[in-house]
């Protein structure tokens, strides 16, 4: 059988309010020689029925129904069973322009480059175009070693084609948390660090839904996942002298921006213990000189140095 240029992955968990855009826009493709794969996560609600109505009436779709064990083993689950060149992936509250994957496919210089992503619409109701990518070079190709900062951009796994041999090459895949809050994080990372010729669209195409209140990122119980997802970036990133050289400082200041909204969000209760793991991650590379001021947004150097020096103050006077 014809491998397809495109696999999208499409994790599913009870979304039978958004899944049908989600999968019209699928259907609507006009790139023909792709594939979707929804990968139910024991859904309790109609999104497996949604989701068989268009496999039994559109071969481009297959099903994979499983027990659930969170959005990583789904992904995994996806990634194995894909055939393309290239993997993409749409979240089944989202959805993408008609042309969204034709239009990536055309700038992978036929298949040559690792990652091709484009800029994304934030959806509330009506589109709003996010330029994540604003300062870096659009239309040609680079090497993200010339431009590490990209690590500091938004962690977004969608509006994007990878070619799978990169993904494998490299033993990227998803952590297998349970649940389905920052399993993109290290895989973006790790994306980014692994590939060697991307390119950035200067258009935009993937519709990312904002409006679900009862998103799982926003759980409190999620104190300490972000964690995991950076000690598996940084263990990526050390196996490789020279990704070590291009990337640790601007992985470290990534780490401390995102630490630093995800003591934000959560609550004050977990303050204290957070701060405590947050100093005790710094303090090392701190000490062995691998921290650098500049790769670190502003405010954030004196905010490390006052974590450093009492985390419990610290917790305390950030309330």
């Amino acid at each position: 059988m014809k491998k397809p240029r495109v696999s999208v992955l499409v994790p599913i968990y009870n979304v039978e309010r958004y899944l049908p855009k989600c999968l019209d826009s699928l259907e609507a493709q006009t790139l023909k020689d792709i594939e979707f794969i929804c990968i139910n996560d024991g859904s309790t609600d109609s999104s497996l029925e949604i989701a068989q109505r268009y496999a039994a009436r559109d071969d481009r779709f297959q099903i994979i129904d499983k027990r659930n064990s969170g959005y990583g083993a789904s992904m995994n689950c996806g990634m194995r069973a894909a055939r393309g060149h290239y993997i993409g992936i749409v979240e089944s509250d989202d959805f993408v322009s008609p042309d969204a994957f034709e239009e990536l496919v055309a700038r992978s210089r036929f298949g040559m480059l690792d990652i091709v992503k484009a800029d994304y619409f934030e959806y509330d109701g009506a589109d709003v175009r996010s330029f994540p990518f604003a300062s870096f070079p659009h239309g040609c190709v680079i090497d993200p070693r010339r431009y590490p900062q990209i690590l500091r951009t938004v962690p977004s796994i969608w509006a994007a084609i990878y070619k799978r041999s990169m993904l494998e090459e490299n033993g990227i895949s998803f952590i297998e948390t349970q649940g389905a809050s920052f399993q993109d994080t290290s895989f973006t990372l790790r994306s980014w660090m692994a590939a060697r010729r991307v390119r950035l669209v200067d258009a935009a195409y993937l519709h990312y839904r904002v409006d679900r209140v009862e998103s799982s990122v926003k759980s409190d119980n999620k104190v300490f996942e972000v964690c995991g997802e950076f000690a598996c970036a940084l263990e990526f990133c050390r196996a490789d002298s020279a990704r070590s050289a291009a990337f640790l400082c601007d992985l470290f200041g990534q780490q401390f921006s995102t630490y630093r909204w995800n003591y934000d969000r959560i609550f004050a209760a977990h303050h204290l213990e957070f701060a405590e793991r947050w100093a005790d991650e710094f303090r090392i590379p701190f000490e062995n000189g691998e921290l650098d001021e500049s790769r670190f947004e502003p405010g954030d150097w004196a905010l490390m140095l006052e974590l450093l020096r009492d985390p419990a103050a610290f917790a305390v006077s950030r309330g």
